[in-house]
């Protein structure tokens, strides 16, 4: 399946919900389409896959959940960079009335940019941790850059959805959507800190089921189990 077969099946969906002004339409088809599919991209990626992974290096525990963690915040990046590919096209279109003064789009070129070093800190901090057995400032700074970013990125959702002019229900909509996993995100980083402490891990934090008075062999399974810090 193709982007462009993509693109329009989300416009399909987010239009028949009625989670978009329809005004956006008369306005240009080819246009209407770009913009359905760049709030809706953005708002998988910001509101639910970002958080998603974050919460779930919090709070499972099983071989190889780094990768996965690592999979996901890949795929939702691509998604984003997607999204930012077709804001560009937005902004570039005849008659367009985005300009830097909106915010919006400056938010989002500085938000979509600064997640590039995400990938690449959280695997020298995997590899550090691996090396060294202990945590170093590349877990602090891949944690608090990430959450930083995201939540930046989701609350730019939210001006992106005033600036096209959307409709009351698809502000809702993104608003309890984004807002509740921002929350179950924050509750989990709490969590997952409230019952490390004093741990040696990867992150600082031990396994599910594993006492703080584990072998060292045991704590260094925990690489494996990798925890946000």
């Amino acid at each position: 399946m193709g982007l462009d077969s993509i693109i329009l099946k989300l416009s399909a969906v987010v239009l028949s919900l009625g989670l978009v002004n329809p005004a956006w339409a008369q306005v240009s088809p080819d246009r209407s389409k770009a913009v359905t599919a760049h709030g809706s991209i953005m708002g998988v990626a910001f509101g639910l896959l970002f958080p998603l992974g974050a919460i779930l290096i919090r709070t499972a525990s099983f071989r190889g959940l780094v990768w996965i963690h690592a999979a996901i915040q890949v795929f939702a990046y691509i998604l984003a960079l997607a999204g930012l590919g077709l804001g560009v096209y937005i902004a570039i279109y005849p008659m367009s009335q985005l300009t830097a003064s909106n915010g919006h789009p400056v938010i989002g070129i500085i938000v979509i940019g600064s997640l590039a070093f995400q990938p690449i800190g959280g695997l020298i901090h995997h590899y550090m941790y691996k090396k060294y057995h202990r945590t170093t400032i590349w877990a602090s700074t891949h944690v608090w850059w990430g959450r930083l970013i995201v939540t930046a990125g989701m609350i730019n959702g939210g001006l992106g959805l005033m600036l096209s002019g959307n409709t009351v229900k698809g502000e809702i909509a993104y608003g309890v959507v984004a807002g509740v996993m921002w929350l179950i995100w924050m509750a989990a980083a709490v969590w997952a800190h409230l019952r490390s402490r004093g741990v040696s891990g990867e992150t600082g934090e031990k396994a599910l089921g594993q006492s703080d008075a584990g072998s060292s062999t045991d704590r260094h399974k925990d690489t494996d189990r990798y925890r946000d810090a």
